[in-house]
């Protein structure tokens, strides 16, 4: 009988051109102008609180495989691509121990303790955050950004979470994952128009949401984890638009400034369940944003 090697990898099982690596490294350079930017209006404690998160989950990724007496799998780039995340989105003023911490939740607690890169059913950055968040109270407290007109926000300012400092960075990073065909932009095209109609119709205000970072933020860099969101053709614009509304309702109602966030969370709480409706139609393009 002839010998077969049968390789056995996390899901989603669909055949892609983009190996993870490849993709990872295209998610961190698109993130290269939304950090540039956050550090260049926050200055240098934004470099150290994106190092730390890095670092952090780096370490933590390989100290978890050697207990585990297994190969760390740092050459695929997704614990960098996690912590450069984690990093953006916590307040600039985020103490770097609480940070360090918050990096080893997202790789140990939510992403390896469930068997890694594909496995995790929240994204780990995103879980780390809140974590922090809730866990740390008034250490970790984002102070938003003063009264400023939208095309300064738009360009960039300083305050609230480091990488919110630039709509502009954020949509250029997104345009440079859409091009090199990383994700589709149906999700984020989605969550950025019904926020913004909700803004409009429901807050009277299109601006409220329009000139709030988070939402393009989570909507190219977060939406797309293909391990904690919808998977089907069209489970994802149902996914899309629970996050879209989940996260205007925190934002512009309960006046909650990380409610993007918590949207996220929800959005990959009710993913698997949302996709129960689509079986059988899965979308072929292969998304990554760890």
């Amino acid at each position: 009988m002839e010998n077969r090697k049968i390789t056995v990898a996390s899901s989603p099982h669909v055949k892609s051109d983009l190996r993870v690596n490849r993709i990872m490294l295209d998610v961190i350079i698109a993130l290269v102008p939304v950090t540039a930017a956050g550090i260049y209006f926050n200055g240098i404690k934004g470099l150290f609180l994106v190092l730390v998160t890095i670092i952090g989950a780096m370490a933590t990724e390989v100290l978890f495989k050697k207990a585990l007496n297994k190969k760390h799998s740092l050459h695929d780039l997704s614990a960098i691509v996690t912590g450069l995340i984690l990093g953006l989105i916590l307040p600039v003023n985020t103490p770097l121990w609480v940070a360090a911490i918050s990096s080893v939740f997202a790789i140990a607690l939510v992403k390896e303790i469930f068997g890694g890169l594909g496995q995790n059913f929240m994204n780990p950055a995103v879980a780390a955050k809140i974590f922090a968040v809730v866990s740390y109270g008034n250490l970790v407290v984002n102070n938003g950004f003063e009264e400023t007109a939208f095309i300064d926000r738009f360009l960039g300012t300083a305050g609230g979470n480091l990488g919110e400092a630039s709509i502009l960075a954020i949509l250029v990073g997104g345009l440079y994952l859409a091009l090199k065909g990383v994700i589709r932009v149906r999700v984020p095209f989605t969550i950025i128009v019904v926020a913004l109609a909700f803004s409009q119709i429901i807050l009277g205000d299109i601006s409220i949401l329009g000139a709030n970072s988070s939402i393009y933020l989570i909507a190219f860099f977060m939406a797309n984890d293909y391990a904690s969101s919808s998977i089907t053709n069209g489970g994802k614009w149902i996914y899309a638009i629970l996050v879209a509304v989940a996260a205007a309702s925190f934002i512009g109602v309960a006046e909650n400034i990380e409610g993007a966030y918590y949207a996220i969370l929800i959005g990959n709480v009710f993913a698997p369940f949302i996709d129960t409706f689509f079986k059988g139609k899965v979308d072929t393009k292969k998304e990554a944003t760890a």
